[in-house]
């Protein structure tokens, strides 16, 4: 099958499939056991040098939210974003390092190797009133953002560099 019917496919497929995370079923105060019995194991955990926790959500290749829930050193919920946004897209600039990047949106849903531009490029499928995809392509060697990019179309990034 071509790259874009498997595309048109997977897309389908991720639209009829419910979303797994439910941000809503998170509160603040929360205890961290009740937050994992509601949205199940994190993708990623990152502790941080106060004793708190970054638990990631991503949404999967295809999915259009990311949650990022912060629980406190006593183990309970401080506060909880779904990060794929404009408030956090305008967060990103250039001369941000990938782990930076990572750490704000979390996971993305592709990554794209141009190797005759020496770039590296990120993609997230958001929701606005469309379907959206927020790119940031990094350089490569540096390991940090050049430029972002907000695109409409299901074809966001050139496979072909």
């Amino acid at each position: 099958m071509p790259k874009a019917g498997f595309r048109l496919l997977l897309l389908a497929l991720a639209a009829s499939l419910p979303g797994c995370a439910n941000l809503t079923a998170v509160t603040s105060g929360m205890p961290a056991q009740q937050v994992h019995a509601r949205l199940g194991t994190p993708e990623t955990v990152r502790k941080n040098a106060d004793g708190s926790e970054v638990w990631e959500y991503p949404g999967g290749p295809l999915g259009r939210q990311t949650y990022m829930v912060t629980l406190g050193s006593d183990r309970t919920v401080r506060e909880a974003h779904q990060v794929l946004s404009e408030e956090y897209f305008s967060r990103v600039h250039a001369g941000m390092s990938r782990d930076e990047v990572r750490r704000l949106l979390g996971k993305p849903g592709e990554i794209i190797v141009c190797g005759a531009r020496d770039e590296e490029g990120w993609a997230s499928r958001y929701q606005q009133q469309n379907p959206m995809f927020f790119n940031v392509l990094f350089d490569r060697a540096a390991g940090t953002v050049r430029t972002t990019q907000r695109l409409e179309e299901i074809l966001y990034m050139d496979h072909d560099c």
